[in-house]
């Protein structure tokens, strides 16, 4: 059989798990199941194809092996997801303690809005906070010596066993006109961000962007793992349930503006592609039409590079190579979407020399 099949087989599966799909078209043998396993990793949805393979007949599940390690799997998730729920909660109210409005972006506010969010593969926590970069690194200085902080957010492992990161700013760009743009916007939204609240599950109250914010926010976060790392089938997953909330022709209209402003309207349509041919997304929650061309090209990328890019070979040079090596690979790396998305990748050598420097001014 050939990869192309498993691929479509395992699309199929996805579906099932998050409620879209009819079924699997045909009876998988147990190396197409084993396939099916290693994609589902690689893309960092084992949790929600584990959904799938739960609603299939007893005639089409995996064999007994393979559905006791992939239901184990599930388990370890869904723990990690408890443990994460009751730190994310832990974390805000203790900054909040501290004189930080704050908001828990991407991660477990996301995984709220999943129909199981306990299946959602559990990452770190991202920690927005109020304040200014001066006092946020006085506060953090009080624990870490010598904290390595960048552009945007600066690691905070206090807390064993989970991976905290304090945001200054939920996200950037690499053209510098834009992310000004960008900064701008995050500024007017902060206020609101910091007093939307959720629960999350049974663990407490935790303050979450909101839908309006997340319908531009997860997406230019999307776009900038393009030219960073990589993108993999959970972020664009996360979308996909963020999109399906709703919203209203006048919602709809603003996201499209900002958009605009931001230039990401063509990477839209192409992530509109994937939510709609691999997750079913219906047309009525797409923001803007589908781009198939531009879909296409990035889904082959998505199924190369795997989740963070952690599968594509010119990952293992980006994190273990010489200075020149990593300059180079992550130069042609931008530069090979240039024909695509030319406001981003070009500014991108640029922003990287820039950031070079700032990293070594503000240790």
């Amino acid at each position: 059989m050939q990869q192309r099949d498993i691929t479509e087989l395992f699309f199929e599966l996805v579906r099932m798990g998050i409620g879209t799909g009819k079924g699997l078209s045909y009876t998988p043998t147990t190396e197409d199941w084993e396939k099916m396993y290693e994609l589902a990793n690689k893309q960092a949805v084992l949790g929600v194809a584990f959904s799938g393979i739960e609603k299939l007949p007893a005639e089409q599940r995996p064999p007994k092996d393979i559905l006791l390690k992939w239901y184990n799997i599930s388990l370890i998730i869904a723990k990690q997801n408890e443990k994460l729920n009751r730190q994310a909660v832990a974390i805000s109210r203790k900054f909040k303690e501290e004189g930080f409005d704050n908001a828990i972006i991407k991660g477990q506010g996301i995984a709220a809005l999943y129909d199981e969010p306990a299946r959602r593969t559990a990452g770190d926590i991202d920690i927005w906070l109020d304040g200014g970069r001066k006092k946020i690194m006085d506060y953090v200085k009080r624990f870490i010596p010598s904290p390595q902080p960048n552009y945007h957010h600066v690691d905070f492992p206090v807390i064993k066993g989970v991976s905290v990161e304090i945001h200054f700013m939920p996200s950037w760009m690499f053209n510098f006109f834009t992310d000004r743009k960008l900064q701008r916007y995050f500024a007017l939204q902060q206020k609101e961000q910091f007093n939307n609240r959720i629960m999350l599950g049974n663990e407490g109250e935790i303050p979450v962007p909101t839908l309006a914010f997340n319908r531009i926010f997860i997406l230019l976060h999307i776009y900038r793992h393009l030219f960073q790392e990589g993108i993999g089938l959970r972020q664009l997953l996360d979308y996909h349930y963020v999109l399906k909330q709703g919203f209203t022709k006048e919602e709809q209209a603003v996201t499209i503006a900002q958009m605009k402003e931001f230039g990401v309207l063509r990477f839209t349509g192409a992530v509109m592609y994937i939510l709609k041919e691999i997750f079913g997304l219906e047309d009525k929650y797409h923001i803007v039409e589908p781009r198939e061309k531009e879909g296409a090209e990035l889904l082959n990328e998505v199924m190369r590079m795997g989740n963070f890019g952690k599968y594509a070979p010119e990952f293992n040079i980006q994190q273990n190579g010489t200075l020149l090596q990593r300059a180079l690979s992550r130069t042609k790396f931008n530069l090979s979407k240039i024909s695509r998305y030319p406001g981003e990748a070009f500014w991108a050598p640029f922003f990287r020399v820039w950031h070079f420097f700032w990293m070594k001014m503000n240790k």
